[in-house]
């Protein structure tokens, strides 16, 4: 089965990283979106459809930390990955515990970040399939009141 394609901002203050990860993705099918910084990636957002945000932590301007908080303000649902070499300041579980679903040391190999954007996707598409589902559960309850009301009203007639 093929994977679906998606549309991923990356968002790094270093060009060649910001590069590097568009290359990859580009290559697995996907299309991407740079940002240099927060207030970029912010802007790129509202201007673009976007499926999930790959982001460095450290950056000028407003940090990855920042920059998870504002996005899961307006987007709660979209997948959020962090990159970092800073990991005296910022731990996975700061990262983490503002929003980011993938947590991610520099440098890091080919494999070991396929493996999480994959990992990372697939969650978010399960969660949503599985809201979207839960939904169609409140509709058909909906459905089932509206039924035994009528039912009611019938009886009474």
């Amino acid at each position: 089965m093929e994977s679906p394609k998606y549309t991923i901002l990356v968002a790094d203050d270093e060009e060649l990283i910001r590069n590097f990860i568009v290359t990859l993705l580009t290559k697995l099918g996907h299309s991407c979106v740079t940002a240099v910084n927060g207030i970029d990636a912010l802007n790129k957002i509202k201007e673009n459809k976007i499926d999930a945000v790959i982001t460095d932590i450290k950056m000028p301007e407003m940090d990855g930390i920042i920059l998870i908080r504002e996005i899961l303000k307006q987007s709660p649902e979209l997948p959020i990955m962090v990159m970092t070499a800073f990991d005296e300041e910022y731990s996975a579980g700061t990262a983490i515990s503002v929003g980011a679903r993938e947590f991610i040391k520099k440098p890091f190999s080919l494999d070991e970040f396929i493996l999480r954007f994959h990992k990372m996707m697939r969650d978010s598409d399960t969660l949503r399939r599985m809201k979207k589902e839960k939904g169609g559960d409140d509709d058909v309850q909906y459905l089932m009141e509206e039924l035994e009301a009528a039912l009611k009203k019938d009886k009474n007639l």
